[in-house]
């Protein structure tokens, strides 16, 4: 009976560990604002393009972003509880994606089409929707699309968001099959697998769009001045993470809680992070340790530099943060990260703009290349995708939002047969 109740709180935990960020994110935004302001705001971010880079905190302001993040959250919560799906390291890993990505790009209308339309494919397949619970989170990768097809301004309002609730569905219809074979592509070392086959998807459909004589227009919609208050918020979610690390399990005694969580941690060294590296299903709360750590190491990253806490930058951390059960680890992504700081150091961008921040962030995509080959290649993984993160979202219009998803799945595609031949170039020097 004892073990039937701590199983059932293992299960609860990840579920009940989400439903306290989201549930502060919510409390947090009145807090920051009255309530007339969020309202005003949070319609501005549904009724907003959305593509990038489009930061909810510039368009709506910071309380109704936060609102926007909790629905988000919770509403993807709430279909995962509903349907029985069990947490494990991707769930875990999306549900974080959803906050992150909430604070640009992502909203309750852009993601609800999209989630019906991966519904519908599982449905077809004959197969129980939990097989799919992956895709209907990462999906909202495509979440620019209805936006932009539903506030596009070339017809009336109510045809136009009709044409782009019926897109979002023949979008996320589509992108299972397709997410299944993008991993075979880059052999699993793009942690962002679902934001590379996003840009594909995204690429086709801007394509069209642009063959069509219309123009996808660029936005630059960046927030400033809020670094005291994401700052406390992420180092408090790293604090909250790290406690919930050391004390969770079933033993008694809190020592031996922590004894036990703290001697699972340098296991996950051993692990080069690549597709699939499960975390949670290896070493079960220990990730919280990974994830807490991991939060704070990006957070100070970020303020070392000297950066503003924008949209796409707090999706950034978090993102780390989601992959810190998934793949990711202080020893992996840190590698990657000089690789892509010293990129940025020489682009002709200024270090500390967004895109530079959010591309050295995101960079950690490739993580398992530097925990794979080792530091050097892992330096120039980062490198390699600083240069084209800054540049392939031309193609797409920006309607991708993984879109480093996509610039670390060419990245490695250009680098696993470079390396390989490098590798066989030594063996045969040393015969």
């Amino acid at each position: 009976m004892e073990s039937t109740s701590r199983r059932r709180l293992a299960l609860s935990l990840p579920y009940a560990v989400m439903f306290a960020v989201n549930l502060a994110f919510l409390i947090f935004a009145f807090a920051f604002e009255d309530p007339a302001s969020i309202y005003n705001g949070f319609i501005r971010i549904i009724s907003s393009r959305s593509i990038l880079v489009t930061d909810y905190i510039a368009i709506g302001g910071l309380g109704a972003t936060l609102l926007n993040v909790a629905i988000a959250g919770l509403a993807s919560l709430i279909m995962l509880v509903m349907s029985r799906i069990k947490p494990g390291g991707a769930v875990i890993m999306a549900l974080w994606l959803t906050a992150g990505f909430a604070f640009f790009g992502k909203n309750v209308f852009n993601m609800i089409p999209l989630t019906i339309g991966v519904w519908a494919y599982s449905r077809y397949q004959k197969e129980p929707f939990s097989s799919y619970a992956l895709a209907s989170l990462l999906v909202a990768t495509l979440s620019p699309i209805i936006s932009e097809m539903s506030f596009f301004g070339v017809m009336s309002l109510p045809i136009e968001v009709a044409i782009g609730v019926l897109i979002g569905f023949g979008v996320g219809f589509i992108f299972p099959p397709i997410t299944a074979h993008m991993v075979r592509m880059h052999s699993g070392y793009d942690l962002y697998s679902m934001g590379f086959a996003g840009g594909l998807i995204a690429t086709i459909i801007a394509s069209i769009i642009k063959s069509m004589g219309y123009d996808i227009i660029p936005v630059y919609e960046m927030s400033s001045g809020n670094n005291t208050i994401i700052a406390i918020m992420l180092y408090t979610i790293s604090v909250a993470l790290l406690c919930c690390g050391l004390l969770a399990g079933g033993e008694n005694s809190v020592i031996v809680r922590i004894r036990k969580n703290l001697g699972e941690y340098p296991k996950f060294f051993k692990h080069s992070g690549r597709l699939i590296t499960d975390f949670y299903f290896l070493y079960s709360n220990s990730i919280y340790i990974n994830m807490g750590l991991l939060c704070a190491f990006a957070t100070t990253v970020v303020l070392l530099l000297g950066a503003e806490f924008s949209g796409i930058v707090i999706a950034g951390v978090l993102t780390i943060v989601g992959f810190g059960c998934f793949g990711k680890h202080p020893k992996n992504v840190t590698p990657v990260m000089i690789g892509a700081f010293l990129s940025a150091l020489l682009n002709k961008w200024e270090l500390t703009c967004p895109q530079n921040v959010a591309a050295i962030l995101f960079s950690t995509a490739l993580a398992p290349m530097a925990g794979q080959f080792g530091w050097l290649w892992g330096i120039v993984s980062g490198f390699l995708h600083v240069c084209i993160a800054m540049f392939v979202g031309e193609l797409n219009g920006g309607l991708n939002l993984y879109n480093n998803g996509f610039s670390a799945g060419l990245v490695a595609m250009f680098l696993l047969p470079v390396i390989h031949v490098s590798k066989r170039m030594r063996i045969d020097h040393e015969d």
